[in-house]
């Protein structure tokens, strides 16, 4: 399996290989790089899509101490690093939104365009954070899992139950603690709304309409921030990962951007 080591993690990525323009995803909160299969098959082979487990997630091993997204960034470009590739368009949905936004600041050159799903600039307010702690609190807690997983496949995932199903299979077979340090991650994160400007990378942005996570103005209010072109849409029925119920549309509104961006 591949693995990268960056600053105590032991990172695990997909690659789909091949020569093409590379692509870098990085998944939302509880869920791993496996959300990213539709749109593996609807790029590859044309691009090369590396999709990244993140710290607490899939099979990527960490030793439980804190870290940050701009952690999270590093470890996606350590990977790179270590795959030998220079240029890449960098996205990803929630938590994968936030990081990279960060691999976008930390190495403007090397970013060719940005692909946000649902996600923000901002930190959360007192209210979401206390909200969000409630839940991340009740996920590693000693309660059954399942009324909550159930709850949350809703939310994060809409759709229906067969759009659920994989997911609570593998949260509720799972060690729910190993989120832990994740959870004081997200709940955590900063603002880097003064730093928008300096990414000048073209973006592209999509919420699901149903996304309870992050409303219309604070996605539009991202998209007005960035220092480069930046095309917002939103898909009726979705929520906030659009890409695992919506996955045609998705992969279309991709594939339309790397195409007017000459990736």
């Amino acid at each position: 399996m591949p693995f990268v080591t960056s600053a105590g993690a032991k990172v695990h990525f997909f690659d789909s290989e091949g020569t093409g323009p590379a692509v870098v995803l990085g998944h939302a909160f509880l869920m791993d790089h496996e959300m990213f299969a539709n749109q593996v098959a609807a790029l590859a082979p044309k691009y090369r899509v590396i999709s990244i487990d993140a710290r607490g997630h899939g099979l990527t091993e960490h030793d439980d101490s804190a870290f940050s997204f701009w952690d999270l960034a590093r470890d996606a470009w350590a990977v790179l690093d270590r795959l030998g590739i220079d240029r890449v368009v960098v996205g990803g949905a929630g938590q994968g939104g936030f990081t990279a936004l960060r691999m976008a600041l930390l190495c403007p050159p090397r970013v060719d365009g940005l692909v946000l799903l649902g996600c923000s600039a901002r930190a959360y307010s007192e209210v979401q954070h206390i909200g969000y702690r409630q839940v991340t609190d009740a996920w590693t807690g000693t309660a059954p899992l399942a009324a909550i997983a159930k709850m949350v496949a809703g939310l994060v995932i809409g759709g229906d139950r067969a759009d659920h199903q994989p997911w609570l299979a593998k949260w509720l077979s799972g060690d729910r603690e190993r989120v832990v340090a994740a959870a004081d991650c997200l709940v955590n994160v900063d603002d880097i709304t003064d730093l928008l400007g300096d990414i000048a990378c073209p973006a592209l942005l999509v919420r699901g309409a149903a996304d309870p996570a992050f409303d219309h103005d604070t996605m539009d209010a991202l998209a007005q921030g960035l220092g480069g072109r930046a095309e917002f849409h939103t898909v009726e029925g979705a929520a906030h990962t659009p890409n695992l119920t919506h996955a045609h549309e998705i992969d279309r509104l991709l594939l339309e951007f790397l195409g007017r961006i000459g990736r």
